[in-house]
């Protein structure tokens, strides 16, 4: 039967089984709770098996009652009429008055200003609702305010945390005991100073969210971007943020992650098929907002914000039992923002790290090393630097020719999110970090004539597609995940997704060409790996910078499904242009017309502002289209070309002989030199 997406979403507000039962076949509850409805299409389906499962849009109504006095009472333990019995028509001695119901519309994932119904400080206030369903369900929630938070469901207290703190959407996560039919929601809020919001949603747990994305996957063809790469997600424990700063896989196969609470866990199977096989271990905690990790035989070096550290099992018992310092020989002045990515290994067995700049005054080098990127010695711990001018360099890598990479992140200095090759002694733009330079004690940092010449990076990303550029990996898994073998992926926290990165080497040093990859993570990309079976691991974080996508945290797996996309695969530069390699065959006569490319380039303004606006932008023509006797290669001749600018191309109307059209058809090319002619 054809379903109407008016008839679902009323449906989901009034009666998540009423949903169940309209939308088509519908199954027994699973033990992780998902109740799995069949509709006529896979967001049908989707949204209709989450508000069986408890866990569809929940009515945005509540009522609300306040303020009464909290410093008169003396803390949140003061029982108010509320917790006596609820009469919505009731009026009560407030702390300013006559206190009365109101009702109130508290959305998901979006913070309510109580202070809006109950100005002032040392104050109190309820919120009060009911909802119905036909069937028992524990569903998890997600709650919070700025100071005390009580709950109650059905009578019986399940919350009771009074402490001042900051507002925060994950401040409590419990589970409501949910009857069949009528269930009543009581709320205590306690504000004791400055600002007052409260969050509540409903949040489906992660094992129930993964058997639904399998369950749909199975049922509905897989589209768009996930016919190629297909999106898995790994159910993470309920009761932890798994916040990834650092994955790394081990010789067995098991997998590494490191979080930004100081927790470090190892998921075994994480490349499983069944859910049931996919475990998380904790191996760690009490660590410093963990940034990166790396494996080393048996032991495991963790980048923690004032050090690098070894953990080793000395006992057998595959936990760690010894965490020994291994470099703590840089600044730490508290301030929140000096983060430490890393470290990675180089083939010498040499370790990097990379340090973050503080924020306080424009995001200053306060203390030592601080924007610098440090070789560390595993074995003494003695450091060299290696690279300054960085500023939030939150992603570390080398490419498997040895060559050092970091991304970097727009800011001051810095005009747009980067791709760094780093080179020893190289200045890598952000000035404050030359205070730190030997050659350079004592002189002003911001002086241009004595500046040290700025290496531009291998590739500029765009702001509207990368906002915040984290951990780069290659792909060296031989064609096991897909056409691109050799190739950089990099991942972005703001718009939670992949871009693909293509370089090579002119003048000396890398630069090349980025391409949007894969979209519509959970939430912020963090972290890559390559796991054995040449799939790739993603670990995700939203807290503190922000992302699309709806989650706070977790880990995901992109797999290749064997269909490949119709992509540029490669970018060169030439004397005249640029060469366009693709991954399938070309119609020709989609192809070899200048029309359906279009070129323009741009720069950006080097200085201390936050970030740049693209500036000078200038149209190209194409003089020349010339398809290769491969069938796959397009030459481009392209007049008035100049190094250092990016150039932009978008391409129209090509498809393959299989009649595919792109699936992305943008990309952008950091010319840094142009390669000189070649002799015959």
């Amino acid at each position: 039967m054809k379903l109407r997406v008016g008839v679902l979403l009323v449906a989901a507000l009034i009666d998540p089984a009423a949903l169940a039962r309209a939308a088509g076949d519908s199954e027994s509850p699973a033990e992780d709770g998902l109740v799995y409805v069949r509709a006529e299409t896979r967001e049908e389906s989707h949204r209709a098996s989450l508000a069986a499962s408890g866990y569809g849009r929940w009515p945005s109504g509540w009522h609300f009652i306040g303020p009464f006095d909290l410093a008169a009472s003396g803390g949140l333990a003061t029982v108010y009429p509320p917790e006596q019995g609820i009469d919505l028509n009731g009026r009560y001695a407030g702390k300013s008055g006559e206190a009365r119901w109101r009702k109130v519309s508290i959305n998901p994932n979006i913070a309510f200003d109580l202070k809006r119904l109950a100005p002032g400080p040392d104050a109190v206030g309820y919120l009060y609702r009911t909802i119905e369903f036909d069937r028992p369900l524990s569903v998890r929630a997600s709650l919070g305010t700025d100071d005390g938070i009580a709950l109650w469901v059905n009578g019986e207290q399940i919350v009771q945390r009074d402490r001042q703190r900051g507002d925060s959407p994950d401040e409590v996560r419990a589970v409501l005991p949910l009857r069949a039919g009528k269930n009543e929601i009581l709320l205590k809020l306690a504000n004791r100073e400055g600002d007052w919001s409260v969050y509540f949603n409903v949040v489906p747990p992660s094992r129930l969210l993964a058997r639904l994305e399998r369950r749909l996957d199975d049922d509905f063809p897989l589209a768009g971007e996930a016919q190629h790469y297909r999106m898995l997600t790994l159910p993470v424990p309920e009761d932890r943020q798994i916040e990834v700063g650092g994955l790394a896989f081990r010789p067995d196969g098991s997998l590494l992650v490191g979080t930004r609470r100081g927790e470090i866990w190892q998921i075994a199977q994480p490349t499983a098929d069944d859910l049931d096989a996919i475990e998380f271990r904790p191996l760690a905690r009490g660590l410093h907002e963990i940034l990166g990790l790396a494996v080393d035989g048996a032991d495991v070096l963790v980048g923690q914000r004032p050090e690098v550290t070894r953990l080793r099992d000395t006992d057998g018992d595959r936990l760690p039992d010894e965490f020994d310092c291994v470099c703590d020989h840089f600044g730490i002045s508290g301030d929140y923002h000096e983060f430490l990515y890393g470290p990675v290994r180089g083939a010498d067995g040499q370790l990097f790290i990379t340090l973050n700049t503080s924020l306080a005054g424009g995001h200053r080098s306060k203390v030592a090393y601080r924007g610098w990127c440090l070789r560390v010695s595993p074995d003494d711990g003695r450091v060299t630097p290696w690279a300054s001018g960085l500023r939030s360099p939150n992603g570390l890598a080398f490419d498997p020719a040895g060559r050092l990479f970091c991304t970097d992140n727009q800011g001051e200095w810095v005009p747009a999110c980067k791709l760094q090759e780093m080179r020893e002694g190289d200045f890598c733009g952000h000035v404050d970090s030359l205070r730190w330079r030997a050659d350079r004690i004592g002189q002003p940092e911001d002086d241009p004539a004595t500046r040290p010449e700025f290496v531009p990076p291998a590739l500029w990303f765009p702001f509207f597609v990368c906002r915040s550029a984290s951990e780069p990996v290659w792909d060296t898994t031989g064609g096991r995940f897909g056409p691109f073998t050799g190739q950089c992926f990099v991942g972005d926290v703001t718009n939670a997704l992949l871009m693909r990165v293509y370089l090579e080497e002119v003048g000396g040093r890398q630069q090349g060409a980025c391409f949007v990859f894969r979209r519509g993570f959970q939430c912020g990309v963090n972290r890559l790996a390559f796991a054995p079976d040449g799939s790739l691991l993603v670990g995700e974080t939203n807290r503190g910078w922000g992302s699309i996508g709806g989650q706070e945290q977790g880990v995901q797996r992109l797999v290749y499904t064997g269909h490949a996309p119709f992509e540029i695969a490669e970018m060169r530069a030439t004397s005249v242009g640029w060469d366009l390699k693709f991954t399938q065959p070309l119609r020709a006569e989609t192809a070899d017309e200048a029309k359906a490319y279009s070129i323009d380039s741009f720069t950006y303004h080097y200085w201390d502002t936050y970030g740049s606006p693209e500036i000078d932008r200038r149209k190209h023509a194409i003089e020349q289209v010339q398809i290769d006797a491969d069938g796959q290669t397009v030459h481009l001749q392209v007049a008035g070309r100049e190094a250092r600018r990016v150039y932009f191309l978008r391409i129209s109307g090509v498809n393959s002989t299989a009649g595919e059209q792109l699936m992305h058809r943008e990309a952008w090319y950091t010319l840094n030199a142009i390669p000189e002619a070649q002799v015959p």
